[in-house]
């Protein structure tokens, strides 16, 4: 009895798990191209953390290896968490992130928020490059080499602005179309209101005039 319930249980799980991921794909395919790179460089960017970030070679030959959350890669692992956070906030939400555009005093597009994070994680990764010369001199006698984790965070972080590029282009073609259409709209408008204020004062004309 207790294998049907264990079975019945895992059963309903791996249900709940295979519908989520449908859902996930059926979502992510409507979704543009540049948001999918965007969203798949995230999680590479994601993945970059669980790789060795500094590689150390002392003078007795032992070898030591530095995350990203260590000092000696300026802590730019909690940066790359807080990024992974904010950028799909930014990219999907809708009603929550212009809760929080209503309290700050200036107002960012989307691109332009994730332009402002992956331009300061690539500045802290090219501060990463000069550290590592600073630190085959000062720290490992027998050199310092900068680990796989660094290599790929930069990649991603790369790509990503190539990507929000692309992504604030269509944007600004999508936005320039929309208010031709509305200009368009506008003008027939005021023509068609044109059109009735002559009806209606040829109207008032007739209706004042005398029969003879």
């Amino acid at each position: 009895m207790s294998d049907y319930i264990t079975n019945s249980k895992n059963r309903k799980l791996k249900t709940k798990i295979l519908l989520f991921l449908s859902r996930i794909n059926i979502w992510a395919g409507k979704l543009p191209l540049s948001w999918r790179i965007i969203l798949f460089m995230e999680c590479i960017l994601w993945g970059s953390l669980f790789l060795p970030w500094f590689r150390f070679v002392y003078l007795n030959e032992t070898v030591q290896i530095q995350s990203g959350f260590s000092s000696y890669a300026l802590y730019i692992g909690y940066g790359i968490v807080l990024a992974v956070i904010m950028i799909p906030f930014f990219l999907l939400s809708h009603t929550k992130k212009e809760r929080i555009r209503a309290m700050v005093p200036f107002r960012l597009s989307d691109t332009q928020v994730i332009v402002f994070i992956t331009s300061m994680l690539l500045i802290t990764l090219i501060n990463l490059i000069v550290l590592n010369a600073i630190y085959s001199i000062q720290i490992a006698a027998h050199g310092s080499s900068l680990g796989s984790g660094f290599k790929v965070a930069f990649s991603a972080v790369v790509a990503i602005l190539i990507a929000t590029y692309f992504l604030s282009k269509s944007n600004k073609e999508i936005n320039t179309e929309i208010y031709y259409i509305d200009h368009q709209t506008d003008k027939e408008l005021l023509e068609y209101k044109d059109i009735l204020s002559k009806d209606e004062s040829k109207k008032k004309k007739n209706n004042m005039s005398l029969p003879i």
